[in-house]
């Protein structure tokens, strides 16, 4: 890619993506799960853009939503309804009304007390229900994106599960189990469906949904998600069930099919640091302010000697960074900024704070580049105010 002439033509803050690498991720995930019944579903909050969905959708893909943007987000990518799992901790009477006239084709079901409101529903039309257990198993993952240990709020401790009534599992058609996000050690899930897998097949249920959480390398020292040790540690545990799967992934799918280009504005040098300034922070990528995030940046063009510095955003806000302590060789102002990995949870957090607006989205497939969301305009932000008359 010429990140040069997309810049030129497209401005700056820009998300690009690649669609091949898109389409190769999906694919490989594909042919992992050969000989499974299993459904790949794309978790629509890592990145809600239609046209990045509808390539999933493409290639076979389903789409995991939480709230009624994302499905709106998964229909206008044509993905069928019956591929579409509903997830959350918090769905609303009005929600589960306006999901259920979607016709979704599967529904986690995350408390007791949930499921409580679920089977006081009429059974006409009811999709299958899939209930979310909780392992206590620790992801080995940022504790912010951890999501499978007894005090999380996902989930039941799946102690209680045996001491549910029979009729009451028998309105289950099977269960849900998710332990975190950027998990790079397969023996995470070989422990949680270890007890997951159990439970199914006790209770006879048709269908085990095992999440997502597939990590990708951001930092240099990372290794790759370890596609050999899981077919060898993971897969002989999920033979043992003989329903049908259900696959979440996000981060994996897309995460590093993106990068964000950013214009240096100034280098400011003072006696303690150089700081690089670029026109976007974490108005644009959040996950650096919100989880101390590493991703990789890379200048474009550059000739200055390599000094160690800190790439911040315009913000103000002294955590509105996109790097920290970095050696890299000292930019001229207008040079760009190529932030790497970005394709999961850059876009779907980027945010207004300062009354920023947000960026625009390219998508380059086949050696062309394509618009595939506007930048947003002053004038956007301020169209839902309703000023005193």
């Amino acid at each position: 890619m010429d990140f040069d002439l997309l810049a030129c033509e497209f401005g700056t803050p820009l998300y690009v993506y690649d669609a091949e690498a898109i389409r190769g991720t999906c694919r490989t995930v594909k042919e992992v799960f050969g000989g499974f019944d299993v459904l790949p579903t794309f978790a629509v909050k890592a990145n809600n853009n239609p046209v990045l969905l509808s390539i999933m959708k493409d290639e076979g893909f389903g789409a995991d939503v939480v709230t009624l943007g994302e499905l709106q987000a998964a229909q206008l990518a044509g993905i069928p309804s019956k591929k579409i799992v509903w997830n959350g901790n918090g769905k609303t009477d009005a929600e589960i009304d306006l999901f259920v006239s979607a016709g979704v084709g599967f529904v986690n079901v995350d408390s007791l007390e949930e499921l409580d409101v679920w089977l006081g529903k009429s059974e006409r039309n009811m999709p299958p229900l899939l209930l979310r257990v909780n392992p206590n198993v620790d992801a080995k993952t940022h504790p912010k994106i951890s999501t499978g240990l007894k005090f999380h709020k996902f989930g039941v401790p799946l102690e209680q599960v045996d001491s549910l009534p029979r009729d009451t599992l028998q309105a289950l058609k099977g269960f849900h189990v998710h332990v975190g996000s950027q998990i790079l050690d397969p023996s995470v899930f070989k422990e949680a469906l270890l007890s997951v897998v159990e439970l199914c097949n006790t209770y006879g249920m048709e269908c085990l949904n095992i999440g997502g959480g597939w990590g990708i390398p951001y930092k240099p020292q990372d290794n790759s998600f370890d596609l050999e040790r899981y077919r060898s540690t993971v897969l002989p545990i999920l033979k043992r069930f003989r329903g049908k799967l259900i696959l979440e992934l996000g981060r994996y799918i897309i995460g590093a099919a993106g990068v964000l280009l950013l214009r240096v504005t100034y280098v400011k040098s003072t006696t303690y640091k150089t700081f690089v300034v670029v026109d976007g922070g974490m108005n644009v990528l959040m996950r650096p302010a919100l989880y101390d995030a590493y991703h990789e940046v890379r200048v474009l063009k550059s000739s200055g000697e390599w000094t160690r510095v800190d790439v911040v955003g315009p913000l103000c806000e002294s955590g509105d960074v996109i790097a920290v302590d970095r050696e890299m060789p000292i930019p001229e102002p207008g040079s760009l900024i190529v932030v790497k990995n970005v394709g999961a949870y850059g876009y779907s957090m980027a945010n207004n704070y300062n009354s920023t607006t947000k960026p625009a989205e390219v998508l380059v497939d086949n050696g062309r580049a394509r618009l595939i969301r506007k930048r947003e305009s002053a004038d956007d932000l301020f169209k839902h105010v309703v000023m005193d008359t």
